[in-house]
């Protein structure tokens, strides 16, 4: 049985071996950083505290851990408006892995979206809030997340 337990905590009352961690892994995420050597040289870190932390700690607000979401859409059934969604998503670098439309009625079609996350450079809360700026975009819902 796994007795993991996860906790959200002000990163001001940790010790800053763990904002280093962080800051190593986005080195190494950007390719700012080729190496594990190179990241922890850049942000003045020891290999070891590198790899003791390194998959215990993740950056909340970048959700790091989360590489899917499954979005619910209801959209007005008209030319263009699927096209504007795909874009937009597109736009934030995420990656549609499904599209599943049904077909419409009384001119409204839902959708369901699977989109990779892990290079967009927007939050999922984001991307509802631009999806739902879209042309004909009545209702987003996260259904679900990775």
């Amino acid at each position: 049985m796994d007795n993991t337990k996860m906790f959200i905590v002000d990163s001001s009352v940790l010790p800053e071996v763990y904002e280093k961690v962080l800051a190593a892994k986005k080195l190494l995420r950007s390719g700012d950083a080729l190496t594990i050597q190179d990241a922890c040289e850049k942000v003045s870190l020891s290999r070891s505290a590198f790899y003791k932390y390194k998959d215990c700690v993740f950056d909340f607000t970048s959700q790091e851990r989360g590489k899917t979401v499954i979005l619910f859409l209801i959209l007005k059934h008209a030319p263009g408006v699927l096209s504007d969604i795909i874009n937009t998503i597109a736009s934030y670098k995420g990656n549609i892995i499904t599209i599943n439309q049904n077909i419409p009625i009384m001119d409204t079609a839902s959708l369901t979206l699977t989109i990779d996350t892990k290079t967009m450079d927007i939050t999922p809360d984001g991307l509802i809030e631009k999806l739902l700026a879209c042309k004909g975009c009545k209702r987003i819902e996260i259904i679900g997340m990775e």
